[in-house]
């Protein structure tokens, strides 16, 4: 015969590993929530009809008494379930209880909860938003600044052919940009609001959810009550366009970390950004960009880690997507938000070594790309035969220890096609000229400087449209705020 134990709730090591956490990490992230959607949903329980409006006005008022300083100072005890539980034990202190009862007609800790957490999200990712975008202004800046600024550009980590400072910082800002239209998606989809849904199925009182929603400054309430209470892609779409953002960033400050190293010597960060070492007093570690890439894998961990733990959890109300995940969310995207600014502010303030980047544009044979295009449009050769004689050019040079010369040029020419190439000596200066490099490639998304400006002009235009939306967005939530505070004040 097996011996039944009955413990009295919350069992201690319930509350130990889990009530305790969960109200920490509520009072943390959604005590201003709660007390919104609570302002919020008595003040349309009040026009349908559903309370009176002393109701309103006592409800109202021990809302408004509540003090939160006490509540967040508040240890866990067990004598509430959570945090919802205690505020409606502090609401019943500020007036009648069975008229603080009625706050809660019509809806359920399951639309509650769904609508704080988006609450919370929303505003996290403005701010990481305005990150990107303050990141991407750096970028902006920076390349209008050094249309001709010659740099060579790297494949397999080697170098490859002449760029510039614009088009290499371009290609940086244009991820960005995608990185932000994510960003901007993820926002619009996540700003609608589940309060109403109940539990899963709405309620038969004559509730107006969408004077809920327009109160709580969302663009309008969900449709459908059991996706409202089931679905999580509303801050799963939010970590997928985290996770690609940060997989930019961090590919980012590798590059630049690449550069500060001195066998590179190409940029120095401020002094605010670096450190020094306790034992080797010459150091001057770029630390600020270690931490870029090491806070930024910090929080792609915490995205895909969230990923993992729900990819299989059922369709419905459920734990797994709630209290115990949720603060794991916004670590992730506070550490998001950590690396982009840092990089930004980093990149900001160094300067780069653009002597050294124009010498190495021009060494290392990396030109001789257009010398072969040039032999083609020339010569009228097929580039397979163009290819194998800069190639063999490249070689002997290598030998000699010298450039590509007339004389390697056409004694090559003459062993692989039978023939001296028609092109003068200053036709070959011009084809392995890193400026001539650069500006021939006049093709759209090319390096030539005609085409850096007229990409940039672009980028700005984005730029302006995404300030636009941002300011759109902000103002919005300020004016539903200042509204909601109206009302109150009004029906008080």
């Amino acid at each position: 015969m097996s011996l039944e134990i009955q413990e009295k709730f919350p069992a201690q090591n319930y509350k130990d590993n889990v009530l305790s956490d969960c109200f920490a990490d509520a009072k943390e992230y959604f005590l201003d929530a709660y007390y919104r959607v609570d302002l919020a949903h008595a003040i349309m329980l009040e026009e349908q009809g559903i309370i009176t409006k002393d109701e309103l006005t006592a409800i109202l008022q021990a809302l408004m008494a509540l003090d939160f300083n006490a509540i967040r100072s508040r240890e866990y005890d067990g004598s509430f379930e959570d945090l919802f539980y205690l505020l409606q034990q502090e609401i019943a202190k500020g007036c009648d209880p069975d008229i603080a009862g009625k706050l809660h007609t019509a809806r359920s800790r399951n639309d509650i909860d769904v609508t704080i957490y988006r609450l919370y999200l929303r505003q996290s990712c403005l701010t990481l938003l305005n990150s990107a975008m303050g990141l991407r202004r750096v970028f902006l800046d920076l390349a209008a600044e050094h249309h001709e600024t010659l740099i060579p550009a790297y494949t397999h980590t080697q170098p490859a052919q002449p760029s510039t400072m614009a088009h290499f910082l371009l290609a940086m800002a244009e991820n960005c940009g995608r990185d932000i239209k994510r960003l901007q998606r993820a926002y619009e989809n996540m700003n609608y609001c589940p309060l109403g849904s109940g539990a899963i199925t709405t309620t038969g009182f004559p509730i107006d959810r969408h004077r809920v929603s327009d109160l709580l400054g969302f663009t309008a309430p969900t449709v459908n009550s059991y996706a409202s209470i089931a679905s999580v892609d509303y801050f799963t779409e939010m970590l997928g366009a985290t996770s690609a953002m940060l997989v930019n960033v961090g590919k980012f400050a590798q590059e630049f970390l690449l550069m500060a190293m001195m066998e590179f010597n190409v940029i120095r960060l401020s002094d605010g950004y670096v450190q020094g070492s306790s034992i080797m007093p010459q150091k001057r570690n770029p630390v600020a960009l270690e931490h870029v890439r090491a806070i930024g894998s910090k929080a792609l961990g915490q995205c895909l880690g969230v990923m993992t733990s729900i990819h299989n959890t059922p369709f419905g109300d459920i734990n797994d997507v709630e209290d115990d995940l949720q603060p794991m969310i916004y670590s992730g995207i506070r550490d998001a938000n950590r690396a982009v600014s840092l990089l930004g502010s980093t990149l900001k303030s160094a300067t780069f070594n653009f002597d050294v980047l124009k010498k190495r544009a021009g060494e290392n044979f990396i030109a001789v790309t257009e010398l072969a295009d040039s032999i083609v449009r020339q010569e009228g050769l097929p580039f397979r035969i163009s290819h194998k004689i800069v190639g063999a050019c490249v070689r002997k040079a290598i030998e000699a220890g010298s450039d590509v010369t007339y004389e390697i040029l056409q004694s090559v020419s003459r062993d692989i096609i039978g023939r001296d190439l028609q092109m003068s000596p200053d036709q070959l200066a011009a084809a392995v000229s890193p400026e001539n490099f650069v500006a021939v490639r006049t093709i759209y998304g090319g390096t030539a400087p005609s085409e850096t400006r007229r990409a940039l002009a672009v980028e700005r235009g984005f730029e302006t449209e995404d300030e636009k939306w941002f300011s759109e967005r902000t103002v919005a939530l300020e004016r539903a705020a200042d509204a909601l505070e109206i009302t109150v004040a009004e029906r008080c």
